[in-house]
């Protein structure tokens, strides 16, 4: 067992040092955290309060379907944060490429692509075509916050799944309803 921990230690670790290290370059410096921010609560509330108080019928169901998704998923994160407290990789690897970008303490899971992708799973369930440009912009996300040094992929891909199964149980209660 602590052979495959050590696997996927190394594995996280050679991931998130290719992002930080290797594909540095001064436009991503730039770029990265603007694009981040798209995962912030600000950016990801504000997204789904304009859907909701400008859309008509439908397309303001699914901006309540996506703040309640991003409510219940968030307060999730913040559960599993205080209760796993695994540390950043820039409080843990001296050597990373750091940008000055506004952190909470705890890393696992990353709470910007949890968000972003709880908005992406409302749009994929709830107007399909939409998922063409909500999951590259989550993606997207998901990869400056490795480019940024403030998570692990393993963070990344959490927040990911943890934003898709609980956006599907909420859809799935909604539609009971």
């Amino acid at each position: 067992m602590s052979e495959i921990k050590g696997l996927l230690y190394t594995t996280d670790l050679n991931t998130l040092l290719l992002f930080n290290k290797s594909i540095k370059c001064r436009l991503l410096d730039r770029l990265m955290p603007l694009l981040t921010q798209l995962g912030s609560a600000l950016f990801t509330i504000s997204s789904c309060l304009l859907i909701i108080f400008i859309g008509k019928g439908e397309t303001r169901g699914i901006g309540f379907k996506a703040l309640v998704s991003l409510a219940v998923s968030h307060l999730i994160v913040h559960l599993l944060k205080n209760r796993i407290c695994r540390l950043r990789p820039i409080d843990v690897l001296p050597n990373l490429n750091t940008f000055n970008v506004a952190i909470d303490y705890y890393s696992f899971p990353s709470g910007h692509t949890t968000a972003v992708f709880a908005i992406a799973t409302t749009l994929a369930f709830n107007a399909p075509l939409l998922a063409f440009v909500g999951f590259p912009v989550a993606f997207i996300v998901g990869i400056t916050r490795l480019y940024l040094g403030v998570h692990y992929p393993s963070d990344v891909l959490a927040g990911m799944a943890l934003a898709t199964f609980t956006t599907a149980a909420i859809q799935f209660i909604s539609n009971l309803l």
